[in-house]
């Protein structure tokens, strides 16, 4: 079996995953904008083949890689990235050399807001209201007066581009600097985000699940220069398991990771929020594994190398990701901390700098098996010096 992995090299830890795949005999042929002597010499070791391009974003080197890697190796089975910026590229390889998995057409609902309301209402699932607008009359009839609301644009990635509409003013202001592509209105959703995040099998049976309460969202996370942080929890909320596996299916998602992130709102309730077809970002797939003393790298190779899928696991800890940014002092020294919390602080280790504003710049992993002794770790970590 053969396999086109993009970027086996960032983040560093995904490293992890092409390793894996080579450990059940699959050529894992790589793809990077990084020279040979730049990688790792365990990742090195790993590929069959590496192909540098100077960038993966360029489609035609992108390409160019594919052909040589068939003509010199053969015809491969799969692709793979696990990262956001390259899954449409994934689909393109697909599509070019008919290659199992999603192709474009499979994923316009990851980049149209539209279309991935209608996966939520396809798996029954509360979402916010949200209509396509083109005129400030269509906007006008979807408000009627009940502020907020949300607009962004259909097709696009990340916070560019985003407006709350509190007033009249606003939704002046907004049709008088917007581009001309089409906008999507939703009604504005406050809550606590929670996700429902795992792994499906080759028929799109969920293998591995877990749930994250996030601190806040990461818009806001970057508009108030937060430290972030969020936590696994031992037992997901029934309502958010079933909801979250009716998307599962609904959005057809095989041998591959997924992070659905959903508002808890102040009733309680769920209101679906976004569908995303990769592990969650940061460290959270070393959180899979030291939660549920598990390895979800070696999990996924078995999944693509055709092998049983390991499917026996306890969420034996909660495990929190927390963030330092170093534009600020803390009350708490490293040392002191690991001096308090022993074996509770599992992993730190600076973050990529990509990431800084939203990750910090240094991550800390820390696990228990009691949620309050958890959160009394997350406290002493982002505690600032008076």
């Amino acid at each position: 079996m053969r396999l086109v992995y993009l970027s086996p090299h960032y983040p560093r830890h995904f490293s992890q995953f092409p390793q894996s795949l080579a450990r059940y005999g699959v050529q894992v042929l790589g793809v990077s904008d990084q020279p040979d002597e730049c990688l790792e010499p365990s990742l090195r070791s790993a590929l069959a083949g590496h192909y540098r391009v100077d960038g993966l974003e360029n489609r035609e080197q992108v390409l160019t890689a594919c052909h040589f890697f068939r003509e010199h190796f053969g015809p491969f089975d799969r692709v793979e990235s696990h990262l956001e910026p390259w899954l449409e590229m994934e689909g393109v390889i697909r599509e070019v050399f008919q290659v199992t998995g999603p192709k474009p057409a499979d994923l316009e609902y990851l980049k149209r807001k539209s279309l991935m309301k209608k996966v939520f209402q396809d798996a029954r699932v509360p979402v916010a209201r949200g209509t396509i607008v083109e005129t400030i009359e269509q906007c006008r009839s979807f408000i009627e007066r009940r502020y907020h609301v949300f607009i962004k644009p259909d097709i696009g990635v990340g916070a560019s581009d985003t407006y709350t509409i509190r007033s009249d003013d606003d939704l002046n202001y907004f049709f008088n600097n917007r581009s001309s592509y089409s906008y999507f209105l939703e009604e504005y959703l406050s809550g606590v985000i929670e996700s429902f995040d795992g792994l499906t099998d080759r028929e799109g049976n969920v293998v591995f699940c877990t749930s994250h309460v996030f601190s806040n969202d990461i818009h806001q996370v970057v508009k108030k220069n937060e430290n972030l942080w969020y936590y696994s929890q031992r037992e997901i909320p029934i309502d958010l398991h079933e909801a979250g596996k009716r998307v599962v299916k609904a959005a057809n998602i095989r041998e591959k990771f997924f992070h659905i992130e959903f508002f808890r709102v102040a009733d309680g309730s769920l209101k679906a929020l976004e569908i995303n077809l990769r592990p969650p970002g940061g460290l959270t797939t070393h959180m899979f594994n030291f939660a549920c003393d598990i390895d979800v790298y070696d999990w996924w190779a078995r999944i693509i190398a055709g092998q049983s899928p390991q499917q026996s696991f306890d969420r034996r800890y909660h495990c929190a990701f927390v963030s330092r940014k170093h534009d600020r002092g803390y009350r708490h020294s490293v040392p002191d901390l690991r001096s308090r919390f022993g074996s509770g602080i599992v992993l730190e280790q600076p973050m990529n700098p990509i990431e800084f504003a939203v990750m910090g710049n240094v991550g800390f992993l820390v696990r228990s098996p009691d949620l309050v002794h958890l959160r009394e770790m997350i406290s002493s970590i982002i505690e600032e010096a008076a």
